[in-house]
């Protein structure tokens, strides 16, 4: 099965773990539907997003279920609904949990992994952008995962707890095919570069200090690591035995790189032993194999004899560890009261059951070696067989050169009959081989029926050691069976004890609240009796004091009636003060509703007057604007007819007065001003200055008439027509300032004209004293 084949960016999770088969159905749906429920159970809780590390409990029940199914169907088909990639605390969670169900799963889970190595691909490739927390920590333990589902593909061979076989002898997995342990080393040295990896991930992102790894934190990323320990253990140790199977044959030059490498790897790992041994969490879980000052010696080739596997030793919890049983076919209906006899009855089973375990353990190790053994004598006996063989030809060469040389020998006495003592040593000699001759060949067919005999005794033991081992296997299963069973149910009887050790510790502090309520209730009633004596001497007190009272009584039952009566009285008056009172009451509401509608009332009469004052001062304003308007127009058609008028003829027949003249264009001037400062008075809201200025206004139209008139008569009788053409033109100014003025806004305009009419009348005296100087 091809793990590098292409794919798109996203993966169908859900088509791929339809992709694996169904290769166990649970019958019962009973049981089905309570198995499925303690699988999803158990997932939840241990992948989840709480910074908190999976519990054991959960992770060995997902490990059950694997073997319940023969596979991880079940288990992926609930992934599907945890969004493994919303929160890089459930990815994280979710990479230790696929790690263990690799290494403690059934063997079908590696294969079931191995379809969906796409998906951890994508999460890899999800989380590499992330450099910091837990991003970073899912990112490399996701590539850890993809490079062991890589080696299990590459190497089917090794399970996945990385075991081989029996003897977990690597060194004969390949017999003598350099090549292939060329290869396998540099996939196992790759393998421990991404272990070693992730630890340092892990180890960068925490605090170094010891304290660090007793909070729920720190144990949430240190967790993976015993998985890491064990597996970096194995590795190294199959690095080790396959370089010095390499050293065997080929040259150390070739190797220098794999050394190297070995080096590097061996630093870090003694560096995250020595880290990993001095944490406080570890030291109860595993204890850490500790490497040498230096890596192995290949070149010598004795040093193997000095190298010791590291072997690291985990620990069993005594409450996370018990396992769930979830098999069908065994049920204990527990009572739903346990003594602590039967409780430790149980426990005296389960430890029983343990040492049989172990006396079954050593009796395998005992077949194991005793079978280990007659394999070594049958290699002896084979190589003495081999011997034999090889001596039995020697010796069939010598009879073979001992007959040729009977042959000369034969052909010497027909050559020389007289040589027979030297034929008999020859003869004596021939017949001495030919005893020996004998004697070796009844040796080889005894040490044939021998070894005929130790095979068939080989074939025997291999029988024995079979049933023994099958008998062994049958009882080991029953026995775990049987030791699940009284673990599940002495977590049962625990949690029972535990519940009734509770209930006894609440019993025995009610007793003890009890005793001391008990002790309370005396103490009271001692001081009942106490106070029970003092209230009978009180009540004796309490009697004499009856009789003084009953008199008291007598005597103010009388004053009683008297203050009975006065009472009768007091509230009769007080029934008539209340009737009165509501009579008022009725009274003031009327007048309230009378006060409420004479105050409506003066409101409205207020706006009203309010409305008449504003209609008033609107009509008073424009009637002051109409009369101002009509005095003003009144003026100018009275300087209009003053200037008519000189145009009568009896006027050149008039008398004049030069002094007249001039005293009227002083009068003018001064009303020209008067005006003037009036009209600025009048704009600053003096409403008192309107009458002031409008009499100025008559006055300076008189005045200019008489002006104009007399300007005229002392024209025509000094033939100064200019003169009187100036009085007309002062006239004609004064009328059109008496027009500005008609004209609202119009400030600057008045009295630029004011000005000029001022220069002209001063004009027409100069004008005036001159013709009077001539």
């Amino acid at each position: 099965m091809s793990v590098n084949k292409n794919r798109s960016t996203l993966v169908n999770l859900n088509q791929l773990v339809l992709n694996i088969p169904i290769r166990r159905k649970l019958t019962e749906q009973d049981n089905r539907d309570k198995f499925e429920w303690d699988q999803w159970q158990s997932t939840t809780k241990a992948i989840n997003n709480v910074e908190v590390p999976a519990k054991e409990k959960h992770i060995r029940n997902l490990i059950i279920g694997t073997f319940r199914l023969d596979g991880s169907r079940l288990f992926w088909s609930m992934v599907i609904r945890l969004q493994i990639d919303s929160h890089p605390i459930t990815c994280w969670k979710f990479c230790y949990v696929i790690h263990r169900l690799l290494k403690d799963g059934h063997r079908h889970v590696i294969h079931d992994c191995i379809i969906l190595t796409p998906y951890f691909d994508q999460l890899c490739k999800y989380w590499s952008g992330v450099q910091h927390g837990y991003g970073l920590l899912s990112y490399r333990y996701c590539h850890l995962l993809v490079s062991k589902l890589k080696f299990h593909v590459r190497n089917p061979k090794f399970t996945g707890n990385l075991t081989i076989d029996e003897n977990n002898d690597v060194r004969r997995l390949l017999n003598d095919n350099y090549s292939l342990y060329s290869q396998l080393c540099l996939e196992l040295l790759e393998y421990m570069e991404e272990i070693l990896n992730l630890v340092q991930v892990i180890f960068s992102s925490l605090d170094q200090s010891r304290t660090n790894s007793m909070t729920a934190t720190g144990q949430c990323r240190l967790n993976p690591l015993i998985a890491c320990v064990q597996d970096s253990s194995l590795l190294y140790d199959y690095i080790v035995k396959v370089l010095f199977k390499l050293h065997e044959g080929l040259a150390g030059d070739t190797l220098q790189s794999h050394r190297v490498k070995l080096s590097d790897h061996f630093r870090r790992l003694k560096r995250f032993y020595s880290q990993t041994s001095t944490l406080q969490y570890f030291r109860n879980l595993i204890k850490v194999p500790i490497l040498p000052e230096n890596p192995p010696n290949f070149n010598i080739k004795d040093d193997m004899k000095n190298y010791t596997s590291p072997v690291p030793i985990v620990t069993t919890s005594t409450t996370d560890d018990i396992l769930i049983d979830t098999s069908d076919d065994n049920k204990v209906a527990l009572k739903s009261t346990v003594s602590e006899d039967s409780m430790f009855n149980r426990s005296k089973e389960i430890s029983d059951l343990e040492q049989r375990v172990m006396q079954y353990d050593a009796m395998l190790k005992q077949n194991r070696s005793e079978t280990d053994d007659l394999h070594r004598t049958i290699a002896a006996k084979d190589a003495e067989l081999l011997a034999e063989k090889n001596h039995r030809s020697q010796l069939e060469e010598q009879l073979r050169q001992q007959l040729d040389n009977r042959q000369r020998i034969d052909e010497i006495q027909a050559m020389d009959k007289n040589s027979n003592e030297k034929f008999n040593k020859l003869l004596e000699t021939y017949n001495k081989l030919r005893e020996e001759h004998v004697v070796v060949l009844r040796r080889e067919g005894e040490n044939k029926k021998q070894l005929t005999d130790l095979n068939q005794q080989h074939e025997q033991l291999k029988d024995e050691y079979k049933k023994k081992e099958e008998e062994f296997n049958q009882n080991y299963e029953k026995l775990n069976n049987e030791i699940v069973q009284l673990r599940q149910t002495n977590n049962e009887l625990q949690d029972r004890i535990q519940i009734l050790t509770t209930e006894r510790n609440d019993y025995q502090s009610m007793t003890i609240s009890a005793k001391e309520r008990l002790q309370q209730i005396e103490n009271a009633k001692q001081n009942v009796e106490e106070r029970f004596k003092q209230l009978e001497s009180d009540k004796t007190r309490l009697n004499q004091d009856k009789s003084t009272f009953e008199q008291k009584l007598n005597q103010t039952e009388g004053a009683r009636q008297d203050l009975f009566y006065k009472n009768r009285e007091h509230e009769e008056n007080l029934i008539d003060l209340i009737h009165d009172k509501e009579i008022l009451e009725l009274k003031i509401i009327d007048l309230e509703e009378t006060i409420r509608e004479w105050a409506q009332r003066y409101l409205d009469t207020t706006d009203k007057q309010k409305l008449i004052q504003a209609n008033h001062e609107k009509l008073v304003n424009n009637l002051k604007r109409q009369y101002k308007h009509t005095i003003l127009t009144y003026c100018i058609n009275q300087m209009h007819d003053g200037i008519e008028r000189t145009k009568n003829l009896e006027l050149f027949n008039g008398k004049h007065s030069s002094d007249y003249l001039q005293t009227k264009i002083q009068l003018a001037n001064g009303s020209v001003k008067k005006m003037l400062d009036l009209w600025k008075k009048q704009n600053d809201s003096d409403e008192t200055m309107t009458l002031s200025f409008l009499n100025e206004c008559i006055a300076l139209s008189n005045s200019m008439v008489e002006i104009v008139l007399h300007g005229k008569v002392i024209a025509n009788s000094t033939s100064d027509l200019h003169f009187g053409n100036a009085c007309r033109d002062v006239t004609l100014s004064c009328i059109d300032l008496y027009n500005t003025y008609q004209t609202p806004s119009a400030g600057n305009e008045i009295e630029k004209q004011s000005k000029e009419l001022i220069e002209r009348l001063n004009s027409l005296i100069e004008k005036r004293k001159k013709g009077a100087s001539t």
